[in-house]
């Protein structure tokens, strides 16, 4: 067992830390949280080592509730992945995009999709081997109709029975949870419209309900956004309010209360599209750009623009958000978009100390594995940050690269990944 003792202790509730105490740690789990009085006896009758950080401040590990492990966040993408990679490079690069993320704080992760189940494949392979890595949370390949979004990972089904069908194939294959795209996307060529009916939909939601797995919906537009806001699904990931045509947003006060009565989670992934708008500026301002480059340009800064306004007007009205990346994605990488979502969060108005809760007990909720981690609490899971900044005076700045890393109660180093493929 040992002790390490902080100057402040953030313990991921809303609003809540406690000042000059220790937390207690006992293999992978927190066995007690003391103050420092109460430390000085209880040394007095067990031998622990004492490790003291008396001037940082201590806050869970966070939590990415959307990411795609199988992608490099390098401007390469998804639809090469799938087509040019082999099973093993993908699986590899899965690894790597997981520990990546592990470095810089993120101790658990949501992946909103893969192929050939290779999210599942690395979280077997930390669990079954005992190596440390952060906990994943999979649900193989989205549901997409033929030719739908992200139709490359492998989960093309069209109508009810398919659908059902398919969900029960995934779980079958080690699946968390149920992954519906809603709507368009990012995939090159797709239709700009909804991707299922109505009776698809509801046959999705039910099926995944009835297996015990909570359900994601990803909606980039208004019309899908208010549909799920009157069902049952649990997370909604981006929830933009704009018509297809993108050309403004629709911010409905209707909407907007029924996700917040319903305590439905929103993933904003709010800087997807980030790092594409500043490598077309690169193009643009080299002179280096193509016609097709400067409408991609203006067509990024749009969708930027339209989901800073829905994250805004969202968060007012008090619905639930969680901190979901996408990391993996375009120009999304492993180490920087942590970072990059809160400070666009805090721009948009989000107080450190709130994000801080949605940084971790509220996406555990989301993801349902509160149960073992997301809160500083006797018998959940050892998974700690130690930061030399406040995170409740600007978590983007006291996380950007966090001072030290436990997982599970073990120390996490920044060679972790060459430190386990070199033993």
């Amino acid at each position: 067992m040992k002790a390490i003792k902080v100057k402040r202790l953030y313990n991921g509730k809303a609003r809540s830390f406690q000042d000059n105490c220790a937390v207690i740690i006992d293999g992978e789990k927190i066995k007690d949280i003391l103050t420092y009085n109460e430390l000085d006896e209880y040394l007095t009758y067990n031998k622990i080592s004492v490790l003291d950080y008396s001037n940082y401040y201590m806050m869970p590990g966070l939590i990415d509730c959307h990411v795609h492990l199988m992608i490099p966040g390098n401007n390469t993408l998804g639809e090469y992945i799938a087509n040019e990679w082999s099973d093993g490079e993908i699986n590899i690069l899965a690894y790597r995009n997981a520990m990546d993320s592990m470095q810089y704080g993120v101790t658990s992760m949501r992946d909103c999709g893969s192929i050939n189940y290779a999210a599942i494949n690395v979280r077997k392979a930390i669990n079954n081997q005992n190596i440390v890595g952060p906990d994943i949370i999979s649900c193989g390949a989205p549901l997409t109709c033929t030719g739908g979004h992200c139709y490359y990972m492998g989960g093309e089904a069209d109508g009810p029975w398919e659908i059902r069908k398919k969900i029960r194939q995934q779980q079958k294959a080690g699946a968390d949870f149920v992954k519906v795209m809603g709507t368009y996307g990012g995939t090159i060529g797709i239709t700009k419209t909804l991707t299922f009916s109505d009776e698809e939909l509801m046959a999705a939601i039910e099926e995944a309900h009835l297996r015990g797995l909570k359900v994601a919906v990803h909606s980039c537009t208004y019309e899908m956004t208010e549909k799920l806001s009157k069902t049952g699904v649990d997370t909604i990931e981006h929830a933009v309010m704009c018509p297809p045509d993108c050309s403004k947003n629709i911010l409905d006060e209707k909407t907007a209360e029924r996700m917040a009565s319903k305590e439905i989670f929103v993933s904003y992934t709010i800087c997807c599209v980030k790092g594409e708008i500043e490598r077309l500026k690169n193009l643009i301002d080299t002179q280096k750009a193509t016609d097709s480059d400067r409408q991609a340009y203006e067509s990024n800064l749009n969708y930027d623009r339209l989901i800073n306004e829905s994250f805004k007007f969202q968060m007012e009205r008090n619905v639930p958000y969680v901190i979901g990346t996408d990391a993996g994605w375009r120009a999304s990488g492993f180490k920087s978009s942590y970072y990059d979502n809160l400070c666009v969060m805090q721009k948009n108005g989000a107080k450190s100390i709130d994000l801080i809760h949605a940084s971790t007990l509220r996406g555990a909720k989301a993801l349902g594995i509160d149960n073992k981690t997301g809160s500083i609490e006797a018998d959940k899971q050892a998974d700690l940050l130690l930061l030399k900044k406040d995170p409740a005076v600007n978590i983007a700045e006291a996380v950007k690269k966090p001072d030290i890393v436990i997982k599970k109660g073990v120390f996490v180093a920044d060679n972790t990944v060459n430190s386990i493929i070199n033993t």
